[in-house]
């Protein structure tokens, strides 16, 4: 007599992998919810740095338009922030990768800090105050329809300033770097 007993067995086995399999699904459900989380986390944190370069490449304009000339002291090594393309001190051709080579800390001197210029207060909620670098470019040709010798000389010419800022977000590890190009007329 096997009947009723064997019954019995067989729905608590059938329970308990049902159980099983609902663990599994929630222990599933779970890690997705925390994966979800950590992509939002990681994507808030991307954007702070995104933000922060961008106040720092308005920090940099207003640097340029208040204080900046191309007869400041831009030096091929970086000094304060202020650079000549490396290219351009040999050849007259520009360089795009100097940005590469200089060191983004504090205490290094190649590059300057948001709002050391311009007063602007500092930033909440990042692991490291932007900070920016101004390269002189070339002068640009007179503008079409004009004349080097007529009316819009040599020293009316606009000038180009390359402007590279670097934001860090909440982690010190997410980091951004925007360029831009300002004209100063």
């Amino acid at each position: 007599m096997a009947g009723p007993a064997a019954g019995r067995g067989f729905s608590l086995l059938a329970v308990l992998l049902m159980m099983a399999v609902l663990a599994f699904l929630a222990l599933g459900a779970l890690n997705v919810s925390l994966l979800q989380e950590r992509m939002a986390g990681h994507s808030r944190d991307r954007h702070l740095a995104l933000q922060a370069a961008e106040a720092a490449l308005r920090d940099a304009e207003a640097d340029i338009e208040a204080n900046l000339t191309a007869d400041s002291a831009f030096v091929a090594g970086c000094t304060a922030g202020l650079c000549v393309p490396a290219s351009m001190a040999a050849s007259g051709a520009v360089s795009t990768l100097r940005w590469r080579s200089i060191d983004w800390g504090s205490g290094a001197g190649q590059s300057r800090a948001y709002g050391s210029a311009t007063g602007a207060t500092a930033l909440p909620d990042v692991a490291e105050a932007p900070r920016y670098i101004v390269e002189l470019l070339p002068v640009l040709p007179p503008e079409a329809g004009t004349s080097a010798h007529l009316g819009n000389g040599i020293g009316e010419r606009p000038q180009a300033f390359r402007i590279t800022a670097r934001g860090v977000g909440l982690r010190s590890s997410t980091v951004v770097i925007l360029q831009s190009t300002y004209i100063k007329r």
